[in-house]
């Protein structure tokens, strides 16, 4: 039996059990700070109104030209330096090389969205490209991750936790433990597989719980349809295997 695998035995099966705490904290903290949070600072992005030129506020958006140069372009950094009129210099980060920033070359003159002191947005050549100040991820696709990363912490603190109680170190898992840790690995992957789809077309708040419980569905009625089927027995003690 692989030593890494979450049921082998008490060691692994206290590590696998403190993992999937964890990922149940993580997610409710997602949930309930993280995702509110980008939905207050979204909501209230789309709705600031356009600034005065006589305004001092950072709650509104305005409209500046800047001048790019030192654009760096990269697996691990995506990355231009934005030069107002004024002189001030900016260093901005992007998510990805697409669709303006691979487009651009020292001395181009870009358009700048500024809002609470921070470019969030350029425009040039016909298309626009948000910077890291927007959040990469919309709202509904964090909350998929935080739907997927719970649910799957809280199947595997459960299986952990019977194992532990099963006797970790007498017996063999029972096959229901295992479809239980798949189960934990798949929906882990369907809030992951929600999240991407939901940033890719950036859909809306709901769309990436949707799509993770679209996913997750047929996993869960496949388990439950195996825990049916499989006997509910205790193995006998297992006995480790002499190394070679």
């Amino acid at each position: 039996m692989d030593g890494r695998h979450p049921l082998t035995n008490s060691a692994t099966a206290i590590l696998y059990l403190l993992a999937g705490v964890a990922g149940v904290a993580a997610s409710v903290w997602m949930a309930c700070f993280w995702v509110p949070d980008e939905i207050a600072d979204e909501r209230a992005y789309r709705s600031a109104p356009a600034c005065a030129q006589t305004s001092r506020t950072e709650d509104c958006v305005r409209e500046r030209e800047f001048t790019v140069s030192d654009v760096r372009l990269g697996k691990k950094q995506h990355e231009a330096t934005l030069t107002d009129s004024a002189g001030a210099v900016r260093r901005v980060g992007f998510a990805g090389d697409g669709p303006l920033l691979s487009r651009l070359h020292d001395g181009d003159r870009v358009t700048g969205t500024v809002w609470r002191g921070a470019v969030q947005e350029i425009a040039a050549k016909g298309t626009k490209q948000e910077t890291w100040a927007r959040p990469v991820n919309p709202p509904g696709a964090n909350l998929a991750a935080a739907i997927g990363v719970g649910s799957a912490g809280l199947v595997l603190t459960a299986v952990c936790g019977w194992r532990l109680r099963q006797g970790a170190d007498r017996h063999e898992p029972t096959r229901r433990m295992r479809y239980l840790v798949r189960l934990a690995l798949g929906l882990g992957l369907a809030g992951i597989a929600a999240a991407v789809l939901a940033t890719a077309f950036d859909l809306g708040l709901w769309a990436g719980p949707a799509l993770w419980a679209l996913f997750a569905a047929p996993m869960a009625a496949f388990a439950v349809r195996a825990w049916r089927r499989a006997p509910y027995l205790v193995p006998e003690p297992w006995i480790p295997k002499p190394l070679p």
